[in-house]
């Protein structure tokens, strides 16, 4: 029988000290398009499906270079074949044909994960699964009513356009609550100052991958400014910004933050093989769901058992990508403690976390 080697107040304060780090978000319909049409005509879904497709190429790769790529301009000829579902809904938005407004629909295009992958391996783009880095966002505003730090449920412009353009390139985001726990621990005075300690700290409650700060406001040109600082692996980088729309001063930012953690964590055609010495495996039960979630990962093309002693089980993985990104997608669950990248023969040390 398989035994349990450690106790349970350890194995809770290894589950609440793992807990605190990484814990990467779901991304919902990362191969979904919605783009809008005029109307329900074949010439109308043909557009729409292009760009709908072009959409999801960029969402699933993390990168707009898929828009120079000759094979992706072939595929984008022929979109019919990569999805297998559309709808249509009614909106209260207009698109200007000739000149003139008119009512546009939503055309919802779901397509097909394999074809789209293949298309992008094809290509040599990566493919960024689903389960993506967290981006806890610590923005400050200034406008007639003062300065403040905008919150998710805040009627704003500026909110609407950061969930757009996350939405578009598959970014979680993570917005404060702004409760008495927020405010003991920073003020908007010092996310406006890019006080960068202190948005650590604030942000800790709230275990982000990545930090995104910045302070926006409106000059007497009417040109938007941004002041924006980020970190990513505990690095800070911060970068200024000047546009006459909101819209684009938000988009390119995104689309920054999106191209470096897609850098990161997406998956690049080379395949590869990688040993996982996992313990703690206690029982069929456990032995069931470690080998479910390993094989759920992006990097994993399939798994096999190649040694089980006592409650110790060591997996050989085929994967797709580099061996320090199946470490950094591990990273973002809960599931699995990384104890030691160097053990016997170089394999992956893990502690399951049920």
């Amino acid at each position: 029988m398989l035994t349990i080697r450690i106790s349970s107040l350890a194995l809770l304060f290894y589950v609440l000290l793992y807990q605190s780090a990484a814990t990467g978000l779901v991304v919902e319909d990362l191969y979904v398009a919605e783009v809008l049409v005029t109307d329900q005509s074949q010439p109308q879904l043909d557009r729409g499906a292009k760009a709908g497709l072009l959409q999801v190429l960029v969402r699933v790769s993390g990168t707009a270079e898929v828009t120079s790529s000759s094979l992706i301009a072939g595929a984008l000829r022929n979109p019919s074949s990569y999805y297998y579902q559309y709808s249509y809904e009614s909106t209260d938005k207009e698109l200007m044909v000739e000149g003139l407004l008119v009512p546009a629909r939503l055309l919802r295009i779901h397509f097909d994960p394999s074809a789209v992958a293949r298309l992008l391996r094809l290509g040599a783009f990566p493919v960024w699964g689903s389960n993506r880095p967290s981006v806890m966002m610590w923005i400050a505003t200034s406008d007639e009513n003062g300065r403040r730090i905008l919150n998710e449920a805040e009627n704003s412009n500026l909110i609407d356009g950061l969930r757009d353009q996350a939405t578009l390139r598959g970014v979680p985001l993570l917005f404060p609550l702004l409760d008495l726990e927020d405010s003991n621990a920073i003020s908007t005075a010092e996310v406006w100052g890019s006080f960068l300690q202190r948005v650590s700290d604030a942000s800790y409650r709230y275990a982000p991958d990545c930090i995104l700060t910045g302070r926006l406001q409106v000059d007497a040109f009417g040109r938007w400014t941004a002041n924006w600082s980020y970190r990513i692996e505990d690095e800070w980088q911060s970068i200024d910004d000047v546009s006459f729309s909101s819209d684009e001063i938000v988009q390119r930012m995104v689309a920054r933050l999106a191209n470096e953690l897609a850098e990161q964590y997406a998956l690049d055609s080379s395949r590869g093989a990688v040993t996982l010495r996992i313990e703690d495996v206690n029982g069929l039960s456990d032995y069931a769901a470690l080998t479910r979630y390993l094989e759920s990962l992006t990097p994993v093309v399939n798994s096999a058992v190649v040694r089980v002693q006592d409650d110790e089980v060591e997996f050989r993985l085929n994967i797709e990508g580099q061996r320090e990104q199946l470490v950094e997608t591990i990273a973002l669950d809960s599931k699995l403690m990384l104890m030691s990248q160097h053990g016997n023969g170089n394999a992956l040390h893990y502690r399951w976390l049920p």
